[in-house]
């Protein structure tokens, strides 16, 4: 995946709002890793606060439906990444200040 389509890729899940902090889940560091390979399935790896979040199924359709409008994703899975754990520290300054922790 090329560093524009990542960044495409990366802005679209800037839009997707957390429902219980009201702050991005690129912000709150909740993405791992991304790629998108040649026949359009875009693999998100994440985490989330806490194992069996009550929202998961609620971020998850999320995601998808900010990544299905990008040219080239047909298909988005999501994989969760438990270890390490999610922390404050994973969040960016922005989120540190939006939810007053700066």
């Amino acid at each position: 995946m090329d560093a524009g389509k990542k960044e495409e890729i990366m802005l679209a899940l800037s839009q997707v709002i957390d429902p219980d902090f009201r702050v991005d889940v690129v912000n709150l560091g909740f993405i791992n890793e991304i790629d998108l390979n040649d026949q359009g399935l875009c693999l998100v790896n994440m985490t989330l606060t806490v194992i069996g979040c009550p929202i998961m199924g609620t971020l998850e359709e999320m995601v998808a439906d900010a990544l299905k409008i990008i040219d080239g994703v047909e298909e988005v899975k999501i994989e969760y990444r438990w270890e390490p754990a999610w922390s404050v520290e994973r969040m960016s300054p922005y989120a540190k200040a939006m939810l007053g922790l700066s």
